[in-house]
C-alpha cells in the first residue's frame, strides 16, 4: 500500500487567501448584510489563521506590507494574536493617520479612521471574533 500526501491544496488555499485579502476593501467580522453572510475578508482571515503560527505571522506581515487599509487591519488583528510586541509597533506607525476604511457590522457600513479601528483592535474589542473557529 502506498500513501501519497500532498500539501499543495493547502498551500494553494493559503496563497489565494493572502492574495484575496490584500484587496479586501471592507473590514468586518461576524455576519454582514441582510442575510448575515461572513465577509470574504473574514473567510480569508480564517484560512490564514488555520496555518501553523510561523506561516500565519509571515502571511499577515506580507498582507500588512502590501494590502489596502482593510487588509492591514485584518493583518494587525492576526499579528496581535501571535506577537503583541510587533502589533504595538504597527499600531504606533498608524498613530495620527487620517486614512479611512469601510467597516461593516450587521447590515451597517460605515467609514472610520484606520487609526481608530487599530486602537480598538489593540484594546481587545475584536478579541471574541479572533478566536479560531472550529
Amino acid at each position: 500500500m502506498v500513501l501519497v500526501c500532498s500539501v499543495a491544496p493547502a498551500q494553494d488555499a493559503l496563497s489565494a487567501a493572502v492574495k484575496s485579502m490584500t484587496n479586501t476593501g471592507v473590514f468586518a467580522f461576524g455576519g454582514v448584510g441582510f442575510i448575515g453572510k461572513i465577509s470574504e475578508g473574514e473567510l480569508d482571515f480564517r484560512v490564514i489563521q488555520s496555518q501553523p503560527a510561523a506561516v500565519v505571522l509571515a502571511s499577515f506581515e506580507k498582507i500588512y506590507a502590501t494590502g489596502d487599509a482593510a487588509a492591514r487591519l485584518y493583518a494587525l488583528a492576526g499579528i496581535r494574536q501571535l506577537d503583541e510586541t510587533r502589533s504595538k509597533e504597527l499600531l504606533q506607525s498608524l498613530d495620527g493617520s487620517q486614512e479611512t476604511v469601510f467597516t461593516m457590522q450587521g447590515c451597517i457600513m460605515e467609514r472610520h479612521r484606520v487609526a481608530d479601528i487599530a486602537k480598538a483592535i489593540d484594546a481587545g474589542s475584536y478579541d471574541s471574533w479572533l478566536k479560531p473557529r472550529r
